[in-house]
């Protein structure tokens, strides 16, 4: 084991000393000015990885200050609480690009986190250097484009930066996550009404209004509760029209704009089998009797081989959310269905019912006819049988009348107090 250096920390020569050793060393021959020394005082010492590293320290008390530094970094390095702020220097748009490698998500998920990362995180802090990101920062960033983008974007943007904090943390490259402690405004609470699924009744309206091409998909939707990428994923040799019933294999997610062929769904409970009604079933044979599909089994790696979808354009290409959502959009307005709102945050207009919406009335549609939560959860694809009845079950539209009726015709009995 090497001998530990009796002479730190030391003293390092000036040019601007007029000091003996220093004048003898960057002025030789001159007559020294002065009788201490006010050189910088150099501390040395190895990190984690044995490196030898050193930091200077000027002005008053710097030898004090030296030995001070030596003490509580030494104790660092052998307790393992060592953390190199040099290594923070870098700015958050070189941190980025070394911690998106090391994440494994899926390609839409990460579709997803670079559009958040480009348009939110890095016009903000991409050229800051971690060590220099307070709390107050995150602070003020948050505050600012939460009026410009709302609760629910700042939210992802937040998060983003989060784990890329919290990575830096464990990387010992800085020495606190300036996002701890964070608070993220409220969403803008809404009216109940509001959050209340479209009845089938006014799914009936808006698909009378779509192009005949999408009526029996749309029907195949309110009575599966699949997901958008799910339903027009859906291929012909998963469709068992004897038996009533379809199999969730894969799905279709959008990757830079363009459709991918994903072999698994959303989640592991998204692999399922999903029972076919009367209704369904009738309205998938007459979709194959005017747009045949072919019921080859095909590997997702192999290619999209639209041909096997049973639900497709009508050019015959795979449906695209965004150009469907225009179609329903314009359905929705004929249908007189569409209500629109203006977030008072950010000003932003804002669509109700969305697509997903025919989901949530489908999940609102087993509650009522009581259906347990169990079952609803696997036909659904969901993980946890709680979301079902926390964001995907709502009161139904008459909950008032029956409460009034109930009042009104002594149905719920009064204790005297």
């Amino acid at each position: 084991m090497a001998r530990k250096a009796r002479n730190n920390p030391r003293q390092k020569r000036s040019k601007s000393c007029g000091c003996k050793p220093c004048t003898e060393e960057y002025r030789p021959g001159e007559k020294p000015t002065r009788k201490d020394c006010t050189g910088p005082w150099q501390a040395r010492y190895r990190d984690p990885a044995g490196k030898q590293r050193a930091k200077q320290f000027s002005g008053k008390g710097a030898k004090s200050k030296a030995e001070a530094f030596l003490d509580k970094t030494r104790d660092q390095v052998r307790s393992g609480s060592f953390v190199d702020l040099d290594r923070g220097q870098i700015t958050l748009d070189e941190w980025h690009a070394k911690w998106r490698r090391a994440q494994r998500i899926g390609d839409n998920t990460r579709e997803t986190a670079d559009s958040v990362w480009i348009n939110h995180v890095h016009p903000h802090f991409g050229g800051w250097r971690l060590q220099s990101i307070s709390s107050m920062d995150v602070e003020e960033w948050v505050a600012d484009r939460v009026r410009v983008v709302g609760a629910a974007t700042i939210e992802k943007a937040f998060r983003m930066l989060d784990r890329m904090m919290t990575s830096a943390l464990r990387d010992r490259r800085i020495a606190h996550n300036p996002c701890d402690g964070v608070r993220l405004p409220k969403a803008q609470a809404k009216h109940p009404d509001d959050m209340l699924p479209p009845t089938y009744d006014q799914l009936a309206q808006i698909r009378a209004c779509t192009p005949e091409h999408f009526h029996d998909m749309l029907v195949v939707a309110e009575e599966t509760g699949l997901r958008w990428g799910e339903l027009v994923g859906l291929r012909l040799c998963n469709v068992d029209l004897e038996g009533h019933r379809v199999q969730v294999r894969e799905t279709i997610i959008q990757v830079h704009g363009k459709p991918v062929r994903k072999p698994y769904p959303k989640s592991d409970a998204g692999s399922r089998t999903v029972p076919l009604s009367d209704r369904a079933a009738q309205a998938i044979k007459r979709h194959l009797e005017r747009c045949p599909a072919m019921a080859s089994r095909t590997a997702p790696a192999s290619g999209m081989h639209k041909e096997e979808l049973v639900f497709r354009g009508a050019g015959g290409g795979v449906l695209g959310r965004s150009n469907f959502w225009r179609v329903w959009i314009v359905a929705t307005e004929e249908a007189g269905v569409s209500r629109k709102t203006t977030n008072p945050v950010t000003g932003r207009v804002e669509r109700w019912p969305h697509l997903h919406d025919i989901r949530h009335a489908f999940a609102s549609r087993l509650h009522a006819n009581g259906v347990p939560e169990a079952d609803a959860q696997k036909v659904l694809g969901h993980e946890r049988g709680a979301k079902i009845t926390w964001l995907y079950t709502h009161a139904s539209a008459n909950s008032v009348d029956r409460v009034r009726s109930a009042l009104d015709g002594g149905g719920l009995r009064v204790v005297a107090s």
